[in-house]
């Protein structure tokens, strides 16, 4: 009764309008889907500009077992992910203590090949420190190979961090072309993004990145940094706007994208389908669709509980360069859960 992420996508993809993913988007997306043994939360990163289509497709990793072909691992990046993983699951490992999920991201322009390569992003344990060393050697053990100055920009890159900020993931990009590694930052205050950047290396001549997060940062309620580091600190940095509510919670959306429209970020037309991204579905509302594996769950359970797959926004990235906005992105998540019966009452009040 095993279920496929291709069994997830049928029940989220009917509320997902095409303007964010195109058919053509997802008729590429559904192979991969097949084969990836469902996951406790996935999503899509969809591109708002007028003349932006591509979509990634993102996955928490579920268990690597036997589920996933053998010519997957025939492929280094799979391989070496399979150890990593190993590493990770292993109760005594320290690992484990320090990270709190991977994920995998696949590039969705065209159609992929028979065997994808992804890229993997490590999510690490507010509660555990993650030194410069440790950094290091995470990198190391998934790309098997770093340059000197790679390794001394991220050493640097944790060393000029200020007091409060963290390294919260980190990025192997197997799947591109650049020798670099995605680092993401939690914990800088918008004020300080400039000096911390500057610090890194990183250089903007034309001195707006301070006044345009300034800006920003009055719309949103957190924002974290991104940016790609290898042998220097590359020009494009990421934003990524966070709001604690949803949008049918919260109007700071509206201020949110009508702003990336004026800035000729975003469309009309996909502001209104991301705000109708968000809600939930029941096997009352889609029976047909709902996968064996789940319903067999839900007899199980009778009353105690029932299962939802919940939408939301996850955020908004906003990516720069030299004095410029070149382009923004949402982030849309779904996962499944049982919940409580209440749960289920009110997440149809709120949804209509």
């Amino acid at each position: 009764m095993n279920c496929s992420m291709q069994d997830y996508l049928k029940i989220v993809t009917s509320h997902l309008h095409s303007d964010l993913v195109s058919a053509e988007a997802l008729s590429y997306i559904q192979p991969l889907a097949q084969i990836l043994p469902a996951s406790s939360m996935a999503g899509f990163e969809c591109r708002l500009g007028a003349d932006r289509s591509g979509v990634d497709f993102q996955v928490r990793l579920p268990c690597l077992d036997c589920s996933l072909p053998e010519s997957f691992l025939t492929a280094p990046a799979w391989q070496f992910l399979q150890e990593f993983y190993q590493n990770w699951a292993s109760p005594n490992s320290s690992l484990s203590q320090k990270i709190e999920h991977i994920g995998l991201e696949f590039d969705v322009n065209e159609r992929l090949p028979q065997v994808p390569i992804p890229c993997i992003f490590l999510a690490f344990n507010r509660e555990t420190a993650i030194d410069a060393e440790r950094l290091v050697k995470m990198i190391e053990f998934l790309q098997h190979s770093m340059s000197p100055l790679l390794e001394s920009n991220l050493q640097l890159c944790a060393d000029s961090l200020p007091a409060g900020a963290f390294i919260s993931h980190l990025g192997a990009m197997l799947s591109r072309s650049v020798n670099a590694v995605r680092v993401n930052v939690k914990g800088i205050s918008p004020d300080r993004l400039s000096d911390y950047l500057m610090q890194i290396g990183w250089s903007d001549p034309t001195n707006t990145f301070s006044t345009l997060t300034s800006t920003i940062s009055k719309l949103v309620d957190s924002i974290l940094l991104s940016f790609d580091v290898g042998d220097t600190v590359l020009p494009r940095i990421g934003l990524e706007c966070f709001l604690n509510r949803q949008p049918y919670e919260n109007p700071q959306w509206d201020f949110l994208l009508d702003y990336l429209i004026a800035e000729e970020l975003c469309t009309p037309e996909k502001k209104n389908a991301l705000l109708n991204w968000p809600g939930y579905s029941h096997r009352g509302s889609s029976p047909d669709l709902w996968p064996s594996n789940i319903s067999f769950g839900d007899r199980f359970l009778g009353s105690r509980a029932i299962s939802l797959f919940s939408r939301w926004i996850s955020h908004i990235k906003v990516v720069y360069r030299s004095g410029n906005f070149l382009e923004a992105k949402a982030y849309l998540g779904f996962a499944h859960s049982w919940v409580a019966p209440d749960v289920l009452r009110r997440s149809r009040s709120s949804n209509g």
